[in-house]
C-alpha cells in the first residue's frame, strides 16, 4: 500500500469515527431538547404541519420548523429524539463537504480537502452541538460557509442572497456582518446587494404566511428572543460573565453601542489598511469578525462561538502557523458545552462549572486578542510584499 493510499485509509477512518461519536450521543437528551425542540416537535405531530406553520408555537424562525415539520412523518423508524438531531447531523455531513470545498480552493496537497473534511466531522463541538445537544448551529453555519465559498471566489451576488438564508434561519449570521461591511468598503460587495437580505428573510418566511401566521410575528422572532433571558452573559466565554446582572440594563446599551462603535472602526480600519483582499486575508478577517462580534456582545450564549470554531478550523489550513486558534476555540467552547451538558445544565452553574467558565472566558480573552493581533501583523506583512 503507497502512502497516498495510506492517508487516504486513514481519513476515511476519521469520517468514520465523526459518525461513530454521533451515534453514541444519539440517545442524550439535554435540557433544551426537553424543553423546546421535543414539544415543538410534538405540537407539530399533533396539529399537522401545515396548521402548526400558520401558529406561533416556537422562538425560532419558520425555516427551521419547514425542516422539523418532515422530521415528524418517521415517528414509526425513528424516535422523536433521533429524527430531531438527525436535521443537524445531516447539516454536520454537507457543511464537511463545504469545508471539503473550501481548502480546495487553496490547498497545495491533494489529500488536503479531504483531511479537512475528515477532521471537521471529529471537532468536539460541532459533534456535540448536534448529536448531544440536539442544536441547529450546522444549519445556518451551513448557508454561512456557502455565502464564505462564494465571497472566496469574488461573488458577492449569490453570497448575499445565502447570508439571506443564513439569518433567516439564525440571527447569529450577523457575527460576519462587520466582515461583509469590510468588503464593501473595499468595493467586493456592492451596497444595492444588501437588500437581497431583508427580501430572502421575507420569502423564506412565505410557506408560513400562507398557513396563517402574522407577518408582524415572523418579523419580531429576533427580537422576541433577546428577551427570553434577562443576563449579561448565558455561559458565554466573554468578560460580561464577571459583570452582576444587576448592572443588566446600563451594561447591556453600552455593550452594544461598544461592539456597533468597534466593528464599524474595525471595518473601516482594515479597508483602509489592506492593500490587497488575498483568499488569506480575507478568511483571516472572517474569522476575527466571527470572533469579535460574540465576545464583544453582552446577552451571548455559550454556542455563539459556534461560527468561531468552524472558522479558525479552516484558516489553519489557509494559514497554518495559525492553528493555535483553532485549538483553543475548541478548548474554550469544549468547556462551556461541558458545563451545560454535564456539570450544571440550569441557569446557575455549580462551583466546578463557573471555574470551568471563568478558565474558558479568561483563554477566549486571550485567544480574541491574538486574533486581531494576528490580523494586524499579518495584513501589514502583506502590505509590505505589495511594496
Amino acid at each position: 500500500m503507497t502512502l497516498k493510499h495510506k492517508i487516504k485509509f486513514a481519513l476515511y477512518g476519521l469520517i468514520l469515527l465523526g459518525v461513530a461519536i454521533r451515534i453514541y450521543f444519539l440517545p442524550h437528551i439535554s435540557l433544551d431538547m426537553k424543553a423546546y425542540l421535543i414539544p415543538w416537535y410534538d405540537y407539530i405531530a399533533a396539529r399537522g404541519a401545515w396548521a402548526a406553520l400558520g401558529e406561533e408555537f416556537s422562538n425560532y424562525t419558520p425555516p427551521y420548523l419547514y425542516l422539523l415539520a418532515p422530521a415528524t412523518l418517521g415517528k414509526g423508524f425513528f424516535s422523536k429524539v433521533t429524527a430531531i438531531k438527525l436535521l443537524s447531523i445531516m447539516f454536520d455531513f454537507s457543511n464537511a463537504y463545504l469545508v471539503f470545498r473550501i481548502v480546495k480552493l487553496q490547498a497545495q496537497k491533494e489529500y488536503l480537502p479531504l483531511a479537512a473534511a475528515a477532521l471537521f466531522l471529529c471537532l468536539p463541538t460541532v459533534a456535540l452541538n448536534s448529536s448531544a445537544w440536539g442544536q441547529a448551529d450546522s444549519i445556518y453555519a451551513f448557508f454561512i460557509l456557502a455565502s464564505l465559498f462564494y465571497l472566496l471566489q469574488d461573488k458577492p451576488l449569490p453570497a448575499l442572497i445565502l447570508f439571506g438564508v443564513a439569518f433567516a434561519f439564525k440571527a447569529q449570521a450577523v457575527f460576519l456582518l462587520p466582515f461583509l461591511l469590510l468588503l464593501t468598503f473595499k468595493k467586493r460587495i456592492p451596497w444595492q446587494d444588501y437588500l437581497l437580505v431583508p427580501i430572502v428573510y421575507v420569502i423564506m418566511m412565505i410557506p408560513s404566511l400562507m398557513a396563517g401566521r402574522s407577518f408582524s410575528s415572523v418579523l419580531s422572532v429576533y427580537f422576541e428572543q433577546a428577551e427570553t433571558f434577562q443576563s449579561l452573559s448565558m455561559k458565554a466565554p466573554n468578560l460580561y460573565l464577571f459583570i452582576s446582572n444587576e448592572y443588566y440594563i446600563p451594561v447591556l446599551y453600552f455593550g452594544m453601542a461598544w461592539t456597533a462603535l468597534a466593528a464599524f472602526l474595525w471595518a473601516v480600519g482594515y479597508a483602509l489598511q489592506i492593500k490587497k483582499m488575498s483568499r488569506e486575508t480575507l478568511l483571516l478577517c472572517a474569522v476575527v469578525s466571527a470572533a469579535m462580534i460574540p465576545f464583544f456582545l453582552p446577552k451571548m450564549h455559550e454556542r455563539y462561538f459556534y461560527l468561531m470554531d468552524i472558522l479558525t478550523f479552516i484558516l489553519a489550513f489557509y494559514i497554518p502557523r495559525l492553528w493555535a486558534p483553532a485549538v483553543g476555540a475548541q478548548l474554550v467552547s469544549s468547556m462551556t458545552y461541558f458545563v451545560f451538558l454535564a456539570i450544571s445544565p440550569q441557569k446557575t452553574p455549580s462551583a466546578l462549572g463557573a471555574v470551568f467558565l471563568i478558565l474558558a472566558a479568561l483563554i477566549n480573552t486571550f485567544l480574541v486578542g491574538y486574533l486581531l493581533w494576528q490580523q494586524y501583523k499579518f495584513v501589514r506583512s502583506q502590505n509590505q510584499r505589495q511594496t
